[in-house]
């Protein structure tokens, strides 16, 4: 299969999983044939990672396994490929220049959509911060025919690169489950800004909540989760929603955010909760669940991709009726949700 006939796959929506499946795993193939990088999923061997001030940039071998996440990159792809479309409807006549932050070695939300395109439709910047992957896409690009489009590669930090131009359309999906260790806000935060007006972002929207779930799931292993993927399942109660990330409000966030008193890290968005009267309460465990909008109707919910993989919140006692819980999204080199007690309510 063709990298056309893969892209053609992949957008068809009247395609089963399994033609999808077939797709991606053809894609796969073919990257790493050509690049010799092939997905390890291996994401806890830290080898080849990159430890920034604002996260973790996991190696191209980690970054290509994501292609393995069927639903995640056909959702992502789609997303792109919508957002395209619009954006040459808003900019009629105009060349759409795009920067892929965190394009990864084989630079899966975009590489399957190129030949939709004429070569003078868009202006891309590929950009990474391990020139491996950067040397594996450039070998793509030119394996694959696409070696004369206007596609540029950049060695660079995505949260902090400057853009000379304007960008009609910014990808960034550098992102574990619950925004945990990569730099999916810093990189936001930095980028969203530079798009111009009636540009677009992807994804347009993440919002993390904290849930009740049935216990079962403090158990459950991402291999066991992954089975469960679009199988119907009892979500439990929902308390909050404790962060959302959205590109057009990010920036002041970072801006006006405050350092926590207890270890002077940066903290957005803290949420005071209040654990409600359940007779089930003691069989709950608090979890945080995350959805993401990639580009309008294109979503990622509770299960269906590995980065909306519920996350059971480790470290608290045994909640009751009346506690109140402060919840906050920690900056820094290894972002992640931080969690306190702040009050306990005597029932007794």
């Amino acid at each position: 299969m063709n990298i056309d006939a893969i892209g053609n796959c992949i957008l068809d929506e009247s395609r089963s999983d399994g033609d999808l499946r077939s797709a991606l795993d053809a894609f796969a193939a073919l990257c790493a044939e050509v690049s010799d990088i092939h997905p390890d999923p291996g994401f806890s061997a830290w080898a080849g990672d990159t430890l920034l001030d604002t996260g973790v940039a996991i190696n191209p071998h980690a970054a290509a396994h994501c292609v393995m996440d069927y639903q995640r990159s056909v959702t992502y792809i789609r997303g792109v490929y919508a957002a395209l479309v619009e954006l040459r409807q808003r900019f009629p006549g105009e060349t759409i220049e795009v920067l892929y932050a965190g394009c990864g070695p084989y630079a899966t939300l975009l590489l399957p959509l190129l030949a939709r395109f004429q070569p003078g439709d868009l202006s891309v910047q590929m950009l990474d911060i391990h020139q491996r992957s950067l040397d594996s896409v450039h070998k793509l690009l030119t394996h694959m025919g696409f070696g004369h489009r206007a596609i540029t590669t950049l060695q660079a930090d995505a949260c902090r690169y400057q853009h000379p131009g304007k960008l009609h359309l910014v990808i960034a999906e550098t992102m574990q489950k619950s925004l945990e260790q990569e730099p999916q806000v810093a990189v936001t935060a930095n980028l969203a800004p530079q798009l111009t007006p009636g540009g677009i972002f992807i994804p347009q929207a993440i919002e993390v909540s904290l849930w009740l779930t049935p216990s079962p799931i403090r158990q459950a292993d991402d291999a066991t989760a992954k089975q469960k993927l679009r199988q119907p399942m009892d979500p439990g109660y929902r308390l909050a929603t404790v962060f959302t990330l959205l590109p057009s409000q990010i920036a002041n966030k970072l801006n006006t955010a405050q350092c926590d008193a207890r270890s002077c890290p940066t903290v957005l968005d803290p949420v005071t909760v209040l654990i409600p009267p359940l007779a089930s309460l003691k069989q709950l465990t608090p979890t945080l669940i995350t959805q993401i909008t990639v580009f309008e109707d294109f979503t990622l919910g509770n299960y269906e991709s590995e980065i909306t993989l519920p996350m059971p919140c480790h470290g608290l006692p045994d909640l009751t009726e009346g506690d109140q819980l402060r919840v906050s999204y920690q900056l820094g080199s290894y972002p992640r949700f931080d969690y306190e007690l702040v009050a306990r309510t005597d029932c007794g």
